[in-house]
């Protein structure tokens, strides 16, 4: 029996109820038994997962769900209560990050379980209020909502970052990631607030609606605010400060949380604003995104193949990640916009896996430096599959996911004629495949270094836990499934996903409503297509090659350099970049 859609939608608050439930009952919990903190994580995440796989047929069956919080439904066309809209986009972000999520809890069950219980404790209720943040944040239709969701994730990401207190560099990195994110969150607000006097609207689909064709100046200093803000938490050029430092300072599954899920946060904010909310406003927010997107894609992989730290690797890797998404986006297209969104899933995937990868391997052996690895693939064979994987998945080579939307990224800039996009793109994927593969080769595939001693070396006979393979086997198997089922994937999943970003006019009727309906996009997608396989082999080559030289030269050239020479460390530098970029961005939608 199929639910009606008022009950479907009625529905939705559960998806962040249960999981908040059991972040406040973990404390508790673990001072019965320390696994029940766990154990009821688990519980709460995956009643979450219930439920939103209980509304998922129907809303990617073309339905918007929408429910406003004490029936407070919209009169006249103004909303005058909160509301959460699960339309597929946001949906399919929520089932992401809740299945994720379980996969990631359940490697922590395993790894860090030997915690006292008050610690552990503390841990899995930080962990499980981040990703019921980012649940609500994901099926949020209200801009002060998103913004609520925004600071309770910021909240517990400090907690996590800095969990480990007698590490300098956690409580260096959780200061950090405090003033980068409080900054990013009083732009949110503000901007927010800007709109709100301009608009009298905080729900999405009533600043649609309430936004003039020729968008004034306080239009676009309220517009620059807000992607400034929502660009931190994703990490994007030049509000990545405190990106490289919070991964590397969490233990694994924390950096996999906030590498594959939080970020992601930043990017549904950013997309529905330029998607959703002003589309029709006249400002160049899809240029603007575009230039972001391109210098962060570039920047981020050339920084990741400058670094020795393993996870800093990966980190710097995600900004990249975040570019490339961003540039769907930016697009404008069909194709590029669904492209986007498989390509926002597929790194919640392969960049969890690698996370918890490099994790296991510094966690055992010690060492954080590539450069003192070596030798794994015979003493972790497990690790060395799923980490290859993950990185063959980013490097866009086939069967794997990365290639099905890295091809649609590509196929819409090349629809829309965006050749000088499309020419920085490939520049940012050889980068990007230098950088994976020299971490690869670093690690696992050369010799162990005779003249390093390793803290604790890796035994060849030591196999993971069970959590741990569960985790890793459970992200390899998807990224290989992304992979190869690509016209199973667009058209149940990606097609309704990109259809209800781009039809801003429905979505807007939907929640003032309570509920409407989309009409899925239709890309077409070719495994065969001779010119992105040449391009991936070409790709592949040529960056063999360059990681063959840059290893062996004995300097790195000067624009990586200068750019790790601006990379200071420093909170005060990394606040005047970020300061710096919204200047920039403001005037950009001003006068661009």
């Amino acid at each position: 029996m199929s639910l009606s859609t008022a009950a479907a939608g009625s529905l939705l608050p559960l998806a962040v109820a249960i999981p908040l439930i059991g972040a406040v009952l973990a404390p508790l919990l673990a001072r019965w038994s320390r696994h029940a903190a766990l154990i009821g994580c688990l519980v709460g995440m995956g009643g979450a997962l219930a439920v939103l796989a209980l509304v998922a047929p129907k809303v990617f069956g073309g339905t918007i769900l929408v429910h406003y919080l004490g029936g407070w439904k919209p009169v006249g066309g103004a909303a005058l209560g909160i509301a959460f809209a699960a339309d597929p986009f946001g949906l399919l972000c929520a089932l992401s990050i809740a299945g994720i999520g379980l996969l990631l809890l359940v490697y922590v069950l395993s790894e860090l379980g030997g915690l006292g219980p008050r610690e552990l404790g503390g841990f899995a209720c930080l962990f499980e209020l981040l990703l019921s943040a980012l649940i609500g944040a994901a099926l949020t239709g209200d801009l002060f909502n998103l913004f609520v969701w925004f600071q309770v994730a910021a909240l517990s990401s400090y907690g996590l970052t800095g969990f480990f207190l007698e590490r300098p560099i956690a409580l260096e990195a959780a200061f950090k990631i405090l003033v980068l994110t409080t900054l990013a969150g009083f732009t949110v607000f503000i901007g927010a607030g800007l709109l709100y006097v301009h608009t009298g609207a905080l729900n999405f689909g009533q600043l649609h609606l309430a936004l003039p064709a020729a968008a004034g100046v306080l239009d676009a200093v309220a517009l620059g605010l807000l992607l400034a803000g929502f660009a931190t938490k994703a990490g994007l050029v030049p509000f990545h400060g405190w990106l490289a430092d919070a991964h590397t300072a969490a233990p694994g599954p924390v950096s996999a949380l906030f590498s594959g899920l939080m970020v992601n946060l930043g990017l549904i904010g950013i997309s529905r604003l330029a998607l959703q909310v002003f589309p029709g406003s006249g400002l160049p927010v899809l240029g603007a995104l575009m230039v972001v997107g391109l210098c962060s894609a570039v920047l981020g992989a050339a920084l990741a193949l400058a670094q020795d730290d393993f996870k800093r690797v990966l980190a710097y890797d995600t900004v990249s990640q975040m570019g490339v998404i961003t540039v769907g986006f930016a697009s404008g297209s069909t194709t590029g916009v669904t492209g986007a969104v498989y390509h926002l899933v597929n790194h919640a995937l392969f960049k969890s896996l690698l996370f918890l990868c490099a994790g296991a391997i510094v966690h055992r052996t010690g060492q954080t430096s590539l450069r003192a690895l070596g030798g794994l693939a015979r003493k972790a064979p497990a690790i060395t599959v799923a980490f290859t994987i993950g990185a063959a998945s980013i490097a866009g080579v086939p069967p794997f996911n990365g290639y099905v939307s890295l091809s649609l990224i590509h196929k819409g800039l090349t629809e829309t004629h965006q050749d000088v996009p499309y020419a920085i793109m490939l520049v940012a994927q050889l980068l990007t495949v230098g950088a994976l593969g020299r971490a690869t080769w670093l690690a696992f595939f050369r010799r162990e270094p005779q003249d390093t001693e390793i803290e604790a070396p890796l035994p060849s006979h030591e196999r993971l836990r069970p959590g741990m393979a569960v985790g890793l086997v459970g992200l390899s198997s998807c990224c290989i499934a992304f992979g190869v089922l690509p016209q199973r994937i667009l058209r149940y999943l990606m097609e309704p996903a990109a259809g209800g970003l781009l039809e801003a006019g429905r979505y807007a009727a939907a929640e003032l409503r309570s509920g409407g309906t989309i009409v899925p996009t239709h890309v077409s997608f070719d495994y065969a297509d001779w010119q992105e396989l040449a391009i991936t082999i070409i790709t592949l080559a040529l960056a063999a090659l360059g990681v063959r030289a840059y290893l062996r030269a004995r300097r790195d050239p000067a624009p990586l350099r200068l750019l790790r020479s601006l990379h200071t460390g420093s909170a005060n530098d990394y606040t005047a970049y970020a300061v710096l970029g919204l200047v920039v961005l403001v005037a950009a939608l001003r006068w661009g």
